[in-house]
């Protein structure tokens, strides 16, 4: 008979205690990570506690609404959360996909824009409880000039022109510029700063005069560039969320032209 080596028992049970100790603390990371997801999601979070951001853009080819949650208030640097899997969001009657965007869970739909001037979000909680939005968009209007793909001197006074206008209201401008990183144009003047993120709110008059000289190119010839022309919505915010999240409806319309000296 061939004995075992001494102390070859003990290596086995301080084996298989190691194995024991590395299955318990896997596990104990496992709870923990599970524990974290289920601090962002809605789970157990009263509607008054969660604040919303939804958006529907009509950029005169589709209708697309995005929607993101998160704990408080937005004016603070807050993480969204995902919806509780007990908890049903539709938008315009479907349910929407569901992507993770720069710290938020972005719930979102893509239509065709077929004339509909209006979607509703509704969300019903895990209790029944049931808050149904509806967002509704500015006019559409088409840009007339400048027209697609046109030479735009910058040395001379330009019109903006777009139909119809919108009086009461106010039309956002902004310079886009294609390639470049956006190393092309420059618009330092206050009331004509265009490529300032959030553009330039004009009266919506059906037109707009860019001055000479208030958009440089410095010693280049040509730039492609973009306008961009935004009517904004405001839709009245749910007293049954949380403050501190807005509801948004855009009408937006884009022109690529050519820059010139």
């Amino acid at each position: 008979m061939v004995r075992p080596r001494r102390g070859h028992g003990r290596a086995q049970r301080r084996s298989a205690a190691s194995r024991l100790h590395g299955h318990l603390a896997a596990w104990l990371a496992l709870s923990a990570a599970c524990k974290g997801d289920d601090d962002r999601n809605s789970c157990g979070v009263p509607t008054n506690e969660i604040s919303i951001v939804a958006t529907l853009v009509d950029n005169g080819l589709s209708l697309r609404t995005e929607v993101d949650f998160a704990v408080g208030d937005r004016s603070t640097d807050v993480d969204g959360i995902s919806l509780c899997s007990d908890d049903e969001l539709s938008i315009a009657g479907e349910q929407p996909n569901q992507t993770e965007r720069n710290e938020r869970v972005i719930y979102s739909h893509t239509q065709p824009a077929d004339g509909q001037r209006s979607v509703e979000v509704v969300l019903t909680r895990t209790d029944g409880e049931r808050t149904a939005v509806a967002i509704e968009l500015p006019e559409a209007f088409d840009i007339t000039a400048p027209a697609p793909m046109a030479k735009v001197s910058r040395s001379a006074d330009f019109m903006l022109t777009w139909a119809p206008p919108a009086p009461e209201g106010s039309m956002r401008i902004t310079l886009v510029e294609e390639i470049g990183n956006g190393i092309c144009l420059e618009t330092g003047t206050a009331e004509h700063d265009y490529k300032d993120s959030m553009g330039v709110d004009v009266d919506d008059d059906g037109n707009w005069l860019i001055p000479a000289a208030v958009i440089a190119g410095g010693a280049r010839d040509k730039c492609d560039a973009q306008y961009r022309f935004a009517r904004y919505e405001d839709v009245a915010y749910p007293s049954s969320f949380a403050p501190g999240g807005y509801i948004e409806g855009r009408t937006e319309r884009i022109v690529a032209f050519v820059s010139v000296p």
